[in-house]
């Protein structure tokens, strides 16, 4: 019996243990199928996340593609918006332009028949003058013979010619030590009391004509003085400069009144104008600019094309403004539109240094680096006289010429610092006067016609006395 129960405890191991490896293969299957699975997912795991960074990286991408597209949108807007602002400036100069056109047509339909109208009354007067004027040649032959016999007409013509001599540079008044540093410029005051010089000390100084004492030193100018031009009635003083500005001092109180901003290069040249109202300037940024002096802003800017050396107004309202420039051109415009009206080509073959008008305001006088000086007609345009000389050199491209106040005689400045003065009638040089160390950078005559002033670029001046 004991047997019996030990064999079947041995059965029962057996079945459990035959369960038990049932058991543990079951297991093993179970715990391969979960590796496998594991390996499988872990696969797929990898593949999403190499998928998540490649999403991530184009999402970075894209971010970076819509914050350029979002500023090229910006940008875009805006400048639409300029645009838009620009067409509508444009269309507004055309409309004016337009009506200016129609304005100027009906004045000139208007003054066609003014002109076929006066036309008709000067044929009528000049048969009416045409009768009389066998009796008028009578009359004036006969004047003419007794003022030839007349002794006060003879004892006249000896002063006449002397006075005419006179107008010329004879000898120097005084030499002046004028700046601490190059002078750049040199102007008569309108009356003939002052002349004024510049230069890169950055100081405009006053002189007295008749003593050649020095009353004041302007300062304010951060930079050289390029040009000075006093107003008409000699209560203002301008001065240019390359600090891209003009100045305005008074002549009172030798206080600084306006300073005109709005150059960004440097300014080489300004006037004022008839009325003392406005100013006109040019500079090396190839504009001119007309400033209001009332208001304290620029009226109107006009562009160049080509760096200005130095301008000068046609007419004392300041309507015409006539400017030299680099690329040797000279150039007429209409300030009150900005258009240009004329441009001369070929008159020199030098940048041009200088252009002023004469008293009548008939001519121009122009100087060049390419050694002449020209008068030009500023009704026709036409070249009347061009002065030179072997020894005549122009050293600066600020040099200055000038006409005699009653438009017989032109003087300017060589680099080897000779004053030359020419006779505008003959052509011929009159006068070389050698005081100078240096070149002459500009010459200006007096109104009163008594005196000349030369600057040299080594800090003197020069006063020449014609009485």
């Amino acid at each position: 019996m004991g047997k019996s129960r030990s064999s079947q405890n041995v059965a029962e191991l057996d079945r459990r243990i035959r369960d038990l490896s049932e058991e543990r293969a079951e297991m093993y299957k179970t715990q391969s199928e979960n590796a496998q699975r594991l390996i499988h997912l872990s696969e797929q795991l990898r593949i999403k996340e190499d998928k998540e960074k490649r999403q991530t990286k184009e999402l970075i991408q894209l971010s970076d593609q819509v914050k350029k597209l979002s500023a090229k949108c910006e940008l875009q807007v805006y400048q639409l918006k300029e645009k838009d602002v620009t067409i509508q400036i444009l269309q507004d100069e055309l409309t004016a332009l337009q009506l200016e056109i129609t304005t100027t047509e009906e004045k000139n339909k208007n003054l066609s028949i003014e002109n076929k109208q006066l036309l008709q009354r000067w044929i009528d007067l000049k048969n009416a003058e045409a009768e009389k004027m066998n009796e008028a040649m009578q009359f004036y032959e006969q004047a003419l013979e007794q003022a030839k016999n007349s002794p006060d007409r003879k004892r006249s013509q000896p002063k006449e010619a002397l006075s005419s001599y006179n107008l010329l540079p004879s000898k120097i008044y005084k030499k002046i030590n004028a700046h601490d540093d190059d002078i750049h410029c040199i102007a008569a005051s309108s009356k003939g009391a002052l002349f004024a010089t510049g230069g890169a000390d950055r100081k405009i100084r006053l002189y007295d004509t008749r003593s050649g004492h020095m009353i004041q030193a302007l300062g304010g100018a951060l930079q050289t003085i390029t040009s000075v031009s006093f107003n008409s009635t000699d209560e203002m003083i301008l001065g240019s400069c390359t600090d891209n500005a003009t100045r305005i001092w008074s002549l009172s109180t030798h206080r600084l009144r306006h300073t005109l901003t709005g150059h960004i290069g440097k300014v080489y040249a300004a006037k004022f104008t008839g009325d003392s109202n406005r100013v006109v300037s040019g500079s090396h940024d190839r504009t001119l600019k007309v400033w209001d002096l009332q208001r304290g802003y620029t009226a109107r800017t006009i562009f160049t094309f080509s760096s200005c050396n130095d301008l000068c107004l046609m007419d004392s309202d300041g309507q015409t403004l006539i400017s030299g420039h680099l690329d040797n051109h000279i150039r007429f415009w209409d300030t009150r539109t900005g258009s240009g009206i004329k441009e001369l080509t070929g008159v020199h073959n030098g940048q041009v240094t200088s252009v002023s008008m004469s008293s009548d305001g008939m001519y121009l006088l122009t100087n060049s680096r390419d050694n002449t000086l020209k008068i030009i007609d500023v009704r026709m345009y036409d070249i009347l006289k061009s002065f030179q000389a072997d020894s005549y050199h122009n050293g600066l491209n600020w040099s200055r010429s000038t006409f005699s106040p009653s438009g017989s005689y032109v003087a300017a400045g060589s680099s080897d610092g000779t004053l030359f003065v020419w006779n505008v009638n003959t052509g011929k040089v009159e006068r070389m006067l050698k005081e100078h160390r240096s070149a002459i950078c500009g010459v200006a005559w007096n109104p009163t016609g008594d005196h000349i002033f030369s600057a040299e670029k080594n800090k003197a001046v020069c006063i020449w006395d014609t009485a």
